[in-house]
């Protein structure tokens, strides 16, 4: 069974020391957000698959690592719950799902370091995409997945900002910095 430290050790970590091994000049020389979001998910899916390869297992044969990604299984598009409990439409920076109807693992939302425009909502995205879905309804919003987490990224390192359902709410839970 897959659990947040496979997902955070195993996976998320070595993805971004990875993406700092292979890619820093991309960080140093200030390429796209969009593009160091492509680059950590092409890293992710790879070690996913060396996961699996490595502990005989199938966690991760049906899921991958897509950027910017907006479309819930049945080809609706993605939603989450904003402050005021109303359905917003998104787009999540990166995310490791199946395409389909199983949980997701992760969902990420990076920013370069000193652009915080739109930080707060995204750390409400995250917050909302860990939490349970309501008892008995189906809102046609994204729910349940594993962990979030909110990067910070520059050329010193990588800041990181975990969200997980706790007692029915997403909460940040940890904070931790990985140096390059």
């Amino acid at each position: 069974m897959i659990t947040r430290d496979i997902i955070i050790h195993d996976i998320l970590i070595p993805s971004l020391k990875r993406l700092y091994q292979m890619d820093y000049d991309n960080i140093r020389f200030r390429a796209s957000e969009r593009n160091i979001c492509a680059r950590l998910a092409h890293h992710m899916e790879n070690i996913m698959r060396e996961y699996d390869c490595s502990n005989n297992s199938y966690y991760f044969c049906n899921y991958y690592a897509d950027v910017e990604y907006n479309r819930m299984g049945n080809g609706d598009l993605k939603r989450y719950k904003n402050s005021e409990h109303r359905p917003q439409y998104m787009v999540s920076d990166l995310v490791i799902h199946s395409r389909g109807y199983e949980r997701n693992y992760l969902a990420v939302e990076m920013k370069r370091k000193g652009n915080y425009r739109k930080a707060k909502d995204d750390r409400e995205r995250l917050a909302s995409m860990v939490s349970p879905a309501p008892h008995g309804m189906h809102d046609r919003c994204v729910h349940d997945t594993l962990v979030g987490a909110f990067i910070i990224y520059g050329v010193e390192g990588v800041k990181i900002e975990l969200f997980e359902n706790v007692n029915g709410r997403g909460e940040n839970t940890e904070t931790f910095e990985i140096f390059q």
